[in-house]
């Protein structure tokens, strides 16, 4: 029996600074180191084929990077394994007897612990906005070509890397410029794009684009999410432009949502209705600036609505940035105290 991902010393995050290793603890405060019982995240979980031959019992799958999904229930009746999947969005889990859930809703906290705005600063010409796009995705493509069309990319700091120049991980693996030319669409964004022959021509020769002093593409790991970059990007820049990963099916914060707050810089984020889900956690969203019209559009709507507003200069009073930041870091302590809370949850579960 393969233990990694036990309630045992061999767990990846056991005794580690991470929110995994922090929700790890905080069960086996109160669950003893039971025998048949898995704790993993939702990139730690072995694959379906080696849980089904070596695993039986219970798994403890928390849901921090991402929501949870329906990739469990094809193989569930195949593995004599049930499940406790904590997440933020129980709509997601799928309907199975087998399978139950513990509701979270502060642990986007803990990117207040992992972000940091401590990067190397090097000076770059002043821009109006800054908009960061790393991994590739349809929505993404459409929204740089809308400011290309709009004659916007030289009003900011614009990167589309497309192409993840690290090792796989995270489930991330290098995409060649074909599948960038090629028709895009995933479930996370419900939105497909395929660039026409001018802007596949502009692709072609203008990608990647990246951001002056960018250090983040030299390190393994993917470590642009535990960065905010260049703090000179934000020092530049009169506001950040997010694109968040889920534009469709699920309300989900990710590390891009964070950034900004980490480095006190204003933002317009668009994702599915993630504005309305950040004045939920109790932060500032600048809707009297950037308006929230857009929060609940679709993905071409969105793109058009938005455009519109990143052709003009703002002014933001610094003190509702760092108004942001302290509540950033009151969400950090509510998400360390909710784990506690969860943690008994899920022992009364098993």
């Amino acid at each position: 029996m393969s233990v990694p991902f036990s309630l045992s010393t061999g767990n990846e995050h056991y005794q580690k600074h991470t929110p995994q290793g922090s929700m790890l603890s905080n069960l086996l405060e109160i669950i003893p180191k039971t025998p048949d019982i898995w704790y993993c995240d939702t990139f730690s979980m072995p694959d379906f084929s080696t849980l089904k031959r070596h695993y039986r019992g219970t798994v403890i799958l928390y849901c921090w990077w991402d929501p949870a999904d329906d990739r469990i229930i094809p193989h569930i009746d195949d593995m004599d394994l049930d499940f406790v999947i904590i997440t933020s969005d129980p709509d997601l889990v799928p309907d199975h007897p087998r399978i139950k859930c513990v509701q979270w809703k502060y642990q986007y906290g803990y990117h207040m612990q992992l972000i940091t705005n401590t990067g190397i600063y090097v000076d770059c010409e002043p821009k109006n906005f800054l908009c960061m796009m790393r991994n590739h995705k349809p929505e993404r493509l459409a929204f740089l070509n809308g400011m290309r069309l709009n004659k916007l990319l030289q009003l900011g700091h614009v990167s589309y890397l497309g192409q993840v120049n690290t090792k796989e991980v995270h489930g991330r693996a290098a995409r060649p410029i074909r599948e960038i030319l090629g028709m895009s669409q995933e479930l996370d964004t419900n939105f497909g794009f395929s660039p026409g022959g001018e802007y596949r021509q502009w692709l072609k020769e203008n990608l990647p684009l990246e951001l002056p002093g960018d250090t983040t593409q030299t390190f393994d790991n993917n470590t642009d999410f535990y960065t905010c970059g260049n703090p000179a990007w934000y020092d530049r820049t009169q506001y950040s432009i997010i694109l968040e990963t889920y534009w469709a099916r699920t309300k989900f914060l990710t590390e891009k949502s964070f950034k900004p707050i980490v480095a006190k810089h204003p933002f317009i984020n668009l994702g599915n209705n993630s504005n309305w889900l950040l004045q939920q956690l109790g932060f500032d969203t600048f809707t009297d600036i950037f308006g929230e019209i857009h929060d609940g559009k679709g993905a071409a709507e969105k793109i058009d609505s938005v455009m519109p507003k990143l052709k003009h200069k703002y002014e933001v009073d610094p003190a509702r940035c760092e108004n942001n930041y302290q509540m950033g870091i009151q969400l950090l302590s509510l998400a360390q105290k909710e784990q506690k809370n969860l943690a008994e949850q899920v022992a009364n579960l098993l």
